[in-house]
């Protein structure tokens, strides 16, 4: 192989990389919302029709707040409620309640905690002013889809003032962060 055939090789590895790097860099989940910031104020209707505020589902140290899609259809969603709901006693133990956010109604936000044996709240996000307020929705579903207004998921680590303690988000839905490292900064703070 010539030097310059070799040296052109390197050369658009290069340029594929860093277009990788910089792709992978493009993504901020909640970019005006970053670690430190405070999150707007948090009222929402859980899965039994009560209201609920960031005082009434905060622990000790905090909340564990995350973002799906829905919890009817979505698959990765299904999947991820199930893993969170399996991780639950550890957040607890180390001080850290857990709810989720969806555009589901209260109706099926029940039959998923019932489905899933979920011990902690849901919250249906009324006219999805939380996940617009965090800059979260997805923009793809058009106004007439069943999907519309979902939000990109993620999850937050919130003390019980609302500041962001740690963000986790990956770019692609089908993605979900690893509960691991949601444990471990958890377990840091």
């Amino acid at each position: 192989m010539s030097l310059n055939k070799r040296v052109y090789q390197i050369f658009i590895t290069l340029i594929l990389f860093s277009t990788q790097l910089a792709n992978a860099q493009d993504f901020i989940w909640a970019p005006d919302f970053p670690e430190g910031a405070t999150i707007p104020v948090l009222d929402a209707p859980d899965q039994n029709g009560n209201n609920q505020t960031l005082s009434s589902l905060t622990g000790e140290k905090g909340l564990m707040l995350f973002f799906s899609r829905s919890f009817d259809w979505c698959p990765f969603c299904k999947a991820q409620l199930a893993d969170i709901t399996a991780i639950q006693s550890e957040m607890e133990a180390m001080g850290f309640n857990i709810a989720s956010m969806t555009y589901d109604s209260v109706e099926t936000l029940k039959i998923a905690e019932e489905d899933f044996g979920v011990g902690f709240t849901m919250l249906h996000d009324e006219a999805v002013k939380h996940i617009d307020a965090l800059g979260i929705r997805n923009p793809d579903p058009e106004p007439d889809s069943f999907a519309y207004g979902i939000p990109q998921p993620g999850i937050l680590l919130l003390s019980p003032d609302g500041t962001i303690l740690r963000k986790f988000a990956e770019e692609s839905f089908r993605d979900r962060p690893d509960l691991t490292y949601v444990l471990e900064a958890a377990a840091e703070l």
